[in-house]
């Protein structure tokens, strides 16, 4: 089957060099231009990391503390202040025969969430278990919310405690 070659095309075709020169500084240019975008995001994540390093990162702990929380008569209780970070393993005493499980959040004082630990089983002690890294909280206050569920599934505030950070030591 013949096929038509438009007169148009026969008039590009005397120019060819031209609009390959043409096509080739455009991709070029939109190459260049999604260049420049990538450049300025990785500038912004290069100083997302620097802040972060001038907070510091997760260190691995040296040692293991524990800490115990009576949710019947809550206290506010202080972790870190050493030289090194530590493991906290937190026993919180969950004693109620209204609830099987149990939702425990980590919140800073102004409410902003920083950790949830749903659906959470006491112990054959009645204790909730949760552990954290002393280095993963910035210094300040916190609060400690034990929730928990009610035989419909709903969530009922089961208890609240206080909880300051200390910052560490700085090593001399």
């Amino acid at each position: 089957m013949p096929m038509e070659i438009g007169p148009w095309i026969e008039r590009l075709r005397e120019h060819r060099l031209a609009v390959g020169a043409v096509t080739a500084l455009i991709v070029l240019a939109v190459a260049l231009a999604w260049v420049a975008w990538r450049w300025g995001v990785t500038e912004d994540r290069m100083a997302m990391l620097q802040k972060q390093a001038d907070a510091g990162f997760l260190q691995a702990p040296s040692g293991t503390r524990k800490v115990r929380v009576d949710l019947r008569n809550p206290a506010t209780v202080s972790i870190g202040g050493g030289d090194f970070p530590e493991r906290v393993d937190f026993l919180l005493n969950a004693r109620s025969d209204r609830y099987a499980r149990f939702r425990v959040s980590l919140l800073r004082d102004d409410g902003t969430l920083v950790l949830h630990a749903d659906q959470m089983v006491r112990d054959s002690n009645l204790d909730l278990r949760l552990s954290l890294n002393s280095s993963v909280l910035p210094q300040g206050g916190y609060v400690i919310r034990v929730e928990g569920y009610a035989r419909d599934g709903n969530l009922q505030r089961f208890s609240e405690t206080g909880m300051r950070v200390v910052g560490r030591k700085p090593l001399t």
